[in-house]
């Protein structure tokens, strides 16, 4: 017994030993950041997420790698039963140009997300103009919005778009305008309103703004346009293949979008008069059916 004793107390105190090299799991998800460009002081927002939804509150540790530049908060807490928080980064329009990193811990297990401070913008065009047609939507219904640049872009240009109240009216966070393009499209989504609402649209690129003011108003909404594909065609091209769509519709101004076996692969090029087309990599025929999306309601498939 005297030789057991010992070995049992030896193993039993091993077992209560971290295992080195094994990694715990951390309840911290991910980060991002919105806008990812600031310029002039203006602010971003951090949005924390969590792989799951605790039943206790969730203190996470918040740090810039740059605070002369970017500050932020020294921590947030992530509500109980709750998988999100966010949080309000500030920067200063005095810095020069600088890249900070942003991190947030939870258990010493950190996730990071970068973003520019007070970059300068690009040679060549600018930022010029966002409208939106209509510009008066009956809730529910959508409108299409438009980024327009003073030239084409050699390289094409991520635009960070915001909603004054995204209770009424909705935007993606950014949208792209094309390579070699001046100009790109966006929806804007509404929801049902008991009295007309002006909510206003921004488009921002490298600290140059533009705003568009949209009016949502209680009704019925418009019927959806009609859509028709007019040529869905497959061929192949070297060792890959080249998707061919074209389609119109009723509404001139409409967004239409082309869907493969229930996922999103792109978005139809406007020429104008109500036509669209657009061509895409497809290794191998599209299995059908090919269906087109319309931001205003419409759609049409082919089995092509």
């Amino acid at each position: 017994m005297r030789r057991v004793l010992p070995l049992v107390v030896a193993l039993s105190f091993l077992l209560l030993l971290p295992l080195s090299g094994v990694a715990s799991a951390s309840s911290l998800n991910g980060l991002t950041i919105s806008p990812s460009i600031v310029n002039n002081g203006a602010s971003a927002t951090g949005d924390v997420t969590m792989a799951f939804a605790d039943p206790n509150p969730t203190t996470v540790l918040l740090f810039s790698s740059d605070p002369n530049a970017a500050q932020v908060p020294k921590s947030i807490v992530v509500p109980p039963n709750t998988t999100e928080a966010f949080f309000t980064i500030t920067s200063n329009a005095a810095a020069p140009p600088t890249g900070v990193q942003i991190t947030a811990s939870v258990d010493n297990v950190p996730r990071t997300a970068n973003m520019s401070v007070n970059p300068a913008p690009p040679a060549g065009p600018t930022l010029k103009s966002v409208t939106a047609v209509p510009t008066t939507i009956v809730g529910t219904a959508n409108s299409t919005g438009t980024v327009t640049f003073t030239g084409a872009m050699s390289q094409g240009a991520d635009v960070f778009l915001s909603s004054s109240n995204t209770a009424v009216a909705t935007v993606p966070s950014e949208m792209v305008v094309s390579q070699n393009r001046s100009t790109g499209t966006f929806n804007i989504a509404t929801s049902r309103v008991t009295a007309p609402t002006q909510v206003t649209i921004t488009a921002t690129w490298f600290g140059k703004t533009a705003t568009v003011t949209v009016s949502v108003t209680p009704g019925t909404p418009p019927p959806p346009d009609r859509v028709t594909i007019t040529k869905a065609q497959w061929k192949p091209v070297g060792i890959n293949g080249q998707l061919t769509i074209q389609a119109t519709s009723t509404n001139p101004n409409a967004i239409l979008s082309v869907f493969i076996g229930g996922g999103f692969v792109f978005d139809l090029t406007n020429d104008g008069g109500g036509r669209y087309s657009g061509q895409f990599l497809w290794k191998q025929p599209p299995h059908p059916p090919i269906v087109v999306r319309s931001n205003m309601g419409g759609s049409a498939s082919s089995n092509t």
